[in-house]
């Protein structure tokens, strides 16, 4: 970070630093790099802020982010509290906007220290489930006046159960993602050759794509079960993760191995989109993933678990198809529904683009986050009485 950065100020901007405790890979890194992205655009100052180097800084350094590497020490380490406060006051920071548990908690609290306005996004139950304690921390911090943001309406009914808080103690934003340009019929069957080429996948037969990293809860077993139920159907995936030899070895063990395309990380995800007929999200638990909205709005028909915040961005039936989680069964036939009709699929794809770019844009998060910014500058609670 240049040596400017903490002592130049311009009086009609926001300095806004977003603070995540990982740097990725994964959705609420994605979300920090894209609010970051389009505060910058808007005339804002975002500051990226980790506890370490990686994916994230990296690309946020490419963007012309400035970062803050911001090393902590494990367990409860006061004095990186105290250390990041000065480091908020000496920059003179206007909002700090924290996201998941250790920077919602320590970050939150040398907001308060430093006497700054912050606010608190949660993007997933696992950060909270059956952790006592968690609930404690931000019961606290909400009393002292740093709000609770959930990126989906259940993720908020969630935590008015778990925490517990009232809900109106919430505000909810979702997330959002970056609309694509329209792209006529015959321009979509050239990207779509185009794409399978660059993957090294064949470019004829029906193709099954996700994007997700390969951890249990994205639950890519059943999928590759479904797939077994599907002759002849290619599954790729684009993701990395400790299950991609256990997936490996499923995929043998049910005779698919040869139409299963591991692509691990991959920062092109608009080219798996691309070469894809349908895109297969079949989680246990979510949030609110990037990964289904981005699908949607490159109007690409989706297959999902009934898991989350899902249901508030597919729309069963008009933009995709909703299943129960962990039912390979149901997961086939409803993937089945959509490849047997292209015309079907194209229907459902561009009802899902239509919806994106109606809920779920950038310009739609970055409105609402600015929004509570503005709140929060003011000196006025950001969550209101609800009847």
């Amino acid at each position: 970070m240049s040596a400017g950065i903490e002592s130049t100020r311009e009086s009609d901007s926001s300095r806004i630093v977003l603070a995540l405790e990982s740097s990725g890979p994964g959705g609420a890194e994605n979300v920090v790099l894209r609010l970051a992205d389009a505060l910058q655009a808007r005339g804002d100052h975002p500051i990226v802020a980790t506890l370490q180097s990686g994916w994230m800084t990296e690309r946020a350094q490419a963007r012309g982010i400035p970062v803050w590497i911001v090393p902590q020490r494990p367990g409860i380490d006061l004095a990186w509290v105290v250390r990041f406060a000065a480091r908020l006051r000496r920059a003179r920071v206007d909002v700090l906007h924290t996201h998941e548990f250790a920077m919602n908690a320590f970050g939150g609290a040398a907001a308060q220290l430093a006497r700054i306005p912050a606010l608190s996004t949660i993007h997933g139950r696992h950060w909270v489930a059956d952790r006592p304690r968690r609930g404690v921390a931000y019961r606290a911090l909400y009393r002292l006046g740093v709000p609770i943001v959930a990126v989906s309406e259940d993720l908020a009914g969630f935590l008015v159960e778990r925490l517990p808080v009232a809900r109106a103690w919430l505000e909810m934003v979702h997330n959002g993602i970056p609309i694509p340009a329209a792209m006529p019929p015959t321009d979509r069957a050239t990207a779509r050759r185009r794409a399978r080429l660059a993957l090294g996948i064949p470019a004829e037969g029906a193709l099954v794509v996700a994007v997700g990293n390969l951890y249990p809860v994205k639950d890519h077993a059943s999928l590759l079960c479904a797939q077994a139920r599907l002759p002849g159907v290619r599954v790729a995936i684009a993701g990395r993760g400790a299950e991609e030899e256990p997936l490996r070895r499923l995929a043998a063990k049910l005779g698919v191995a040869e139409r299963l395309h591991l692509l691990g990380l991959r920062d092109d995800v608009e080219t798996v989109f691309a070469a894809g007929d349908v895109f297969a999200q079949p989680s246990l638990s979510e949030g609110l993933p990037l990964a289904v909205l981005e699908a949607m709005a490159s109007a690409l028909p989706v297959v999902a678990s009934r898991v989350g915040g899902i249901p508030e961005a597919v729309q069963d039936g008009r933009t995709g198809f909703l299943t129960p989680p962990a039912d390979p069964e149901a997961l086939a036939a409803a993937l089945a529904r959509v490849l047997e009709s292209g015309e079907r699929g194209a229907s459902l794809g561009q009802a899902g683009r239509e919806r994106a770019i109606a809920e779920f844009s950038v310009d739609h998060m970055v409105n609402r986050y600015r929004e509570l910014y503005a709140r929060l500058r003011g000196g006025r609670r950001v969550a209101q009485a609800r009847a």
